[in-house]
C-alpha cells in the first residue's frame, strides 16, 4: 500500500524530541520512522530488556524447522537451540556483541553433551546464523533504522516501498528487502526481497498481528508470513521477557517445543 509520506514527515519532526529518536533527514527516514512506530517503537523496543521466540517453517500443512531463541538485550546474550536429525537438539549459549564466527565466545552442547574444538566453532557459527536469519524475520520493522541499513523509496507496482540494502552489515549484505507498508497504521504488511547472489525475487505476506505489552508500551509483531508463491508458513510467536531467567544462560536442557 501506498505510504503516506507527508503524514510521516510530519510525525518524524514531533518525535525527533525523543531520545529514541534518530536522526532523520530523507523521506525513506520518515517512512523507515513509520514504520518502526507501527511496529510499537524503538522506545519500547529499546527499554525491553530481553525477548524470547520460536521460529518454525510449515509447508504444506507439515513443519519442517523449528528453533527456538531467548535474546538477553541488556547483556548481550543469546541461547538458540534447533533440531539436529530426528532425535538430537543443539542447544548454544554465546554472547552477541562483536560476534566473531571464527572464534565465538560461547558453549555449545548436542543432547546435553558440550562440544570441543572445531565442532563447537561450526555449532557457535551456525546458531548465530540462524539467530540472525530468524530474528529478522520477526523484528524487521524495528530494524529499519539501524546502523548500516540504506534506505530508499522506490515505486513498484503502483506503489511507494520502503527499499532496504545493506553497508557491509549483516552476513549477507548484498541483499535487498522492499517493505510495504499500511497506508493508515505504517505497519508492515509484507516484503519482497532479492538475495545476494539471486536474481530471483521472494514475496511474503505478513499477516496475524499480535500486540505484546512491554513496560515502555504495546509492541507489535507479525506471527505467520505466507509466501506468495507456494503458501508456505513460517510461523514467529515472541514472548517479552521484562526480567531474565539465568536458567536459560546456564543449563543446556533443551527446552525446544516438542517435535511434530
Amino acid at each position: 500500500m501506498r505510504a503516506a509520506l507527508p503524514l510521516a514527515l510530519l510525525l518524524a519532526l514531533a518525535a525527533c524530541e525523543s531520545p529514541d529518536a534518530p536522526r532523520l533527514e530523507t523521506p525513506a527516514d520518515s517512512m523507515a520512522w513509520r514504520v518502526a512506530e507501527g511496529a510499537g517503537g524503538l522506545k519500547a523496543w529499546n527499554a525491553l530488556p530481553g525477548v524470547a521466540f520460536e521460529w518454525a517453517v510449515v509447508v504444506d500443512s507439515t513443519e519442517r524447522v523449528r528453533t527456538r531463541h531467548v535474546w538477553d538485550k541488556q547483556k548481550g546474550r543469546v541461547r538458540s537451540e534447533w533440531r539436529i536429525g530426528a532425535d538430537s537438539v543443539a542447544v548454544a549459549l554465546y554472547n552477541l556483541e562483536g560476534f566473531d564466527p571464527e572464534a565465538p565466545d560461547g558453549s555449545v552442547a548436542i543432547n546435553g553433551r558440550l562440544l570441543r574444538g572445531a565442532e563447537a566453532t561450526e555449532r557457535l557459527a551456525e546458531a548465530n546464523a540462524r539467530f540472525v536469519n530468524d530474528g529478522y524475520w520477526m523484528l524487521a520493522p524495528l530494524k529499519v533504522l539501524d546502523p548500516g541499513v540504506k534506505r530508499s523509496v522506490e515505486r513498484r507496482d503502483g506503489f511507494d516501498r520502503l527499499a532496504l540494502s545493506f553497508d557491509g552489515v549483516g552476513l549477507t549484505p548484498g541483499d535487498r528487502y522492499w517493505i510495504e507498508v499500511d497506508d493508515v497504521t505504517g505497519s508492515m504488511t509484507g516484503w519482497t526481497y532479492r538475495l545476494e547472489g539471486s536474481d530471483s525475487e521472494g514475496g511474503w505476506d505478513w499477516v496475524e498481528p499480535i500486540e505484546l505489552d512491554t513496560p515502555e508500551g504495546p509492541l507489535s509483531f507479525s506471527r505467520m508470513k505466507i509466501n506468495r508463491q507456494d503458501g508456505a508458513a513460517i510461523l514467529t510467536d515472541p514472548t517479552v521477557l521484562e526480567t531474565i531467567d539465568e536458567t536459560e544462560f546456564t543449563d543446556f536442557a533443551p527446552r525446544l517445543g516438542a517435535a511434530p
